[in-house]
């Protein structure tokens, strides 16, 4: 294991987080590496835990509300689907926040932005 925390969950624990982001990210949207070999950790906050995802090439961080990656936003019924729609976003979209670019100074321009999961994935395309 990593000193930062990140590893690899390819067994039971974490395996919902771990399968997002490979599963939606098969190349990464800051450096464009088509073999990412994604990281994770979970960080506890105080609104809500985020799961944090490390491109090992590039070491850019992204990140997700917990509810986000399991998918329990998508609609308004849910306490955190009613905020997310509060707050301007698509309830039928996952959000991820660009928390480090890494290595990937071209793109410092996406540090600390918030957006769809299909922008990001744009992004990767484009690289």
């Amino acid at each position: 294991m990593s000193t930062d925390g990140f590893k690899r969950r390819d067994g039971f624990v974490a395996i919902v987080p771990q399968k997002f982001i490979d599963n939606n990210f098969k190349k990464c949207p800051m450096c464009g590496t088509t073999e990412p070999h994604w990281t994770h950790k979970s960080k506890m906050g105080w609104a809500q835990t985020r799961e944090l995802f490390k491109c090992d090439k590039c070491a850019c961080i992204m990140s997700a509300a917990t509810a986000e990656v399991a998918g329990f936003n998508k609609t308004i019924i849910t306490t955190t689907g009613l905020l997310k729609k509060l707050s301007g976003k698509k309830n039928r979209s996952t959000y991820l926040r660009v928390d480090e670019v890494g290595t990937a100074q071209v793109t410092e321009t996406h540090k600390g932005s918030e957006m769809p999961i299909e922008e990001l994935q744009a992004l990767a395309e484009d690289i």
